[in-house]
């Protein structure tokens, strides 16, 4: 195949012929966000972010756009320290070039472009397939792997979903429910209810900035940040509940409904409690479980994922960290520093608040 190759950040006024080739290559792949990767999402994604940066590079054959990757940018804390941060996402190339190095000469311009940017940290979720690019050309460094951790609410449900026999599935449901109800310990608080809240306020707020100040390195959810990621989102609507104590909000948490490993899943997507009330966190997400109507979600497990010592608390709720070989999606956390801050300052993954709101997929 004769190809000659060029490559060049993508200005608004190219935008439809790009959004024309990336459902192309989404349709190719049988991606599952081919339908909601329309002009409406761009525009959320890349234009209506806080910040209002975002940068899109291309790779092309001649005149057609062969390959793409992503970079919105936003507020965050690195090393303690106010900076640009972006996340290099929605990365493909057209099959019909796959084995040919272009991923690699279109990620080698854009980091060389970026670094001529504001943009002061990278940071993404690759894939298996992609990850050694990320680290064997372009210096960034692993951080961590995120844990995974489910819980059942319904096993009669799942085992229903996936199997198709009600009565095994009821019965085999009914005993693994009780047995994990029997080892997990009941969390009990006075003068506690569960809110659920339809628009960012400032006690949402200071919620995430109480919880953000345990952690040197994370997006700074504000109620910019809050409002568009979660509700103006266009991937689905996201439900927001805090618990109450003594008349002031002690732990939030962002729920959404997904499809996780083949069934219907209350995906946490972030949360945050005060100081001292990672109890509170517990409480609210045991409510959740017990009462799962009242989320007005019809979901069969919760799944979370991020890196946060809290999450190890969950296995007294009965949670179950998911091994690695059973993961559907393995999430590394890969950063690079694109004004020279060295790494050792930054790989740390205990310095790291990051939750499933800072990956773009969901």
């Amino acid at each position: 195949m004769s190809t000659v190759l060029k490559f060049s950040r993508i200005e608004p006024e190219g935008q439809r012929l790009l959004l024309t080739e990336i459902r192309n290559v989404l349709r190719e792949v049988g991606a599952h966000n081919l339908e909601i990767y329309n002009a409406r999402y761009w525009d959320w994604q890349y234009k209506d972010l806080p910040t209002g940066i975002s940068f899109v590079y291309a790779a092309w054959d001649r005149d057609k756009i062969i390959g793409y990757l992503h970079v919105p940018v936003y507020h965050a804390l690195i090393n303690g320290q106010i900076q640009l941060i972006g996340n290099v996402q929605d990365v493909a190339v057209n099959s019909d070039f796959r084995g040919m190095g272009v991923f690699r000469s279109l990620f080698d311009f854009a980091n060389l472009d970026l670094d001529m940017t504001e943009v002061e940290f990278l940071y993404t979720f690759p894939n298996k397939s992609s990850i050694r690019t990320f680290r064997s050309r372009n210096n960034f460094s692993s951080i961590c792997t995120l844990p995974s951790y489910v819980r059942p609410i319904d096993t009669r449900k799942m085992l229903q979903e996936k199997s198709g026999l009600p009565g095994i599935a009821r019965v085999l449901g009914f005993v693994v429910d009780s047995l994990l109800n029997v080892f997990s310990k009941s969390i009990s608080l006075d003068d506690a209810s569960v809110k659920r809240f339809t628009e960012i306020d400032e006690s949402v707020v200071s919620v995430f900035r109480e919880y953000s100040k345990s952690f040197s390195n994370h997006i700074i959810r504000d109620a910019a940040w809050l409002d568009w990621r979660y509700l103006q989102s266009v991937r689905g609507r996201h439900q927001i509940l805090g618990l109450i104590e003594s008349g002031r909000i002690t732990a939030v948490v962002v729920l959404k409904e997904e499809t996780i490993m083949n069934t219907s899943a209350c995906v946490v997507m972030d949360f945050a409690f005060t100081n001292g009330k990672e109890q509170s966190l517990l409480y609210l997400i045991q409510n959740i479980l017990r009462n799962p109507r009242n989320t007005e979600l019809d979901s069969s497990l919760m799944y979370i994922s991020g890196s946060s010592p809290f999450l190890a608390s969950l296995k007294r709720l009965g949670f179950i960290r998911v091994p690695e070989f059973a993961n559907p999606r393995v999430l590394d956390l890969l950063g690079r520093s694109t004004n020279q801050v060295a790494k050792e300052t930054f790989i740390r993954k205990d310095n790291w608040l990051v939750t499933l709101g800072d990956w773009d997929v969901f």
